[in-house]
């Protein structure tokens, strides 16, 4: 059976333009792959591309010109990829890259829900 697969950094394209903001099976497929990539890579790669998920995602959330439902969506989905980082934490410079994601969100996405809440009362 031949399988036709899309390019990893065409989905995130897709995802990071909200093209696909009425599919979220297109970011579920996204996480799932990325997930099935990184068991079968070193621990440092696989640290490498959790990190890329986790800035598509958060990249998306902050893009305001993106329709707020993929948007929220995108924010809903993000603590998949910190999880699955959290679990690759060996070194305190990895606990240290940790912390400092997990901050990103909080601020970002406290000050990009505000925007969010505010656009939804227009």
């Amino acid at each position: 059976m031949s399988h036709y697969l899309v390019p990893f950094s065409v989905i995130e394209q897709t995802i990071q333009g909200g093209q696909c903001a009425d599919s979220p099976e297109v970011l579920y497929q996204y996480l799932n792959v990325s997930e099935g990539y990184a068991e079968r890579l070193n621990i440092n790669d696989a640290v490498t591309l959790h990190q890329r998920v986790f800035n598509v995602l958060l990249d998306t959330v902050c893009d305001t010109h993106i329709a707020l439902h993929w948007r929220q969506t995108c924010l809903d989905m993000v603590y998949r990829p910190l999880a699955n980082l959290k679990r690759l934490i060996v070194t305190y410079q990895d606990a240290k890259a940790y912390f400092k994601m997990e901050h990103d969100l909080r601020a970002l996405s406290h000050y990009f829900l505000c925007s969010l809440e505010q656009e939804g009362h227009h």
